[in-house]
């Protein structure tokens, strides 16, 4: 069994816990209400920018061209499908509140994932989103298995995270997480559960 297989199998607890978020079971359910969608659309955008932080401090640290390649295409994807994404939608679901306070009762997330990726690294990087696109893989796949009517952008959002673009880049942070032979299990562990913890909150930030 890989690494990266194993982390997730000693995760699954981690894993199942955070897709109880009232944000996750609601989109995977149908009943996501347009006020928390809008929200969301605020905080999930602003997050994408520190993604985009984080992969740019995995690829600068990178030792080779091949070392970056899968994370310079993730890095495209953030840029182009999922920036074009959000900046279609801001006239059809405008959020009337308080932009950087809502985006700072998320902040949570990019803060753990950030703070990880400068002080420890490329590999904590690549756990923490690892731990993310996982989680969002997941969830994603089981809202596809539900068969229940969606608003149309959020069903695009679902099925984004399910196609082959986005899981080839799970594929590739799981084979960085297959080669960490510097990084022991309870490390891998605390970065990954670390993460899940942060996402809970970040989704939670969401609603109501």
């Amino acid at each position: 069994m890989s690494r990266s297989t194993e982390l997730t199998a000693r995760q699954h607890r981690n894993l199942v816990a955070a897709q109880q978020a009232s944000f996750i079971t609601d989109s995977i359910r149908g009943t996501l209400r347009d006020d928390d969608f809008r929200r969301y659309l605020v905080i999930e955008e602003a997050f994408v920018l520190t993604a985009v932080r984080i992969l740019g401090l995995v690829v600068a640290e990178s030792e080779s061209l091949d070392d970056a390649t899968d994370h310079v295409m993730s890095l495209s994807n953030l840029v182009g499908e999922q920036r074009e994404y959000f900046a279609g939608l801001r006239e059809q679901f405008p959020y009337y509140g308080d932009v950087r306070e809502l985006i700072e009762s998320s902040s949570v997330l990019s803060n753990y994932a950030l703070g990880l990726a400068r002080r420890d690294g490329r590999a904590a990087a690549l756990v923490a989103m690892f731990a993310a696109e996982t989680l969002y893989l997941s969830w994603c796949r089981a809202a596809l298995d539900t068969s229940v009517h969606r608003e149309p952008a959020l069903q695009e959002w679902i099925e984004m995270h399910t196609r082959p673009a986005f899981v080839a880049q799970v594929d590739a942070l799981a084979r960085e997480v297959d080669a960490m032979d510097g990084v022991d299990d309870a490390t891998l562990d605390e970065w990954f559960a670390g993460m899940l913890a942060a996402e809970t909150d970040f989704h939670n930030a969401a609603m109501h």
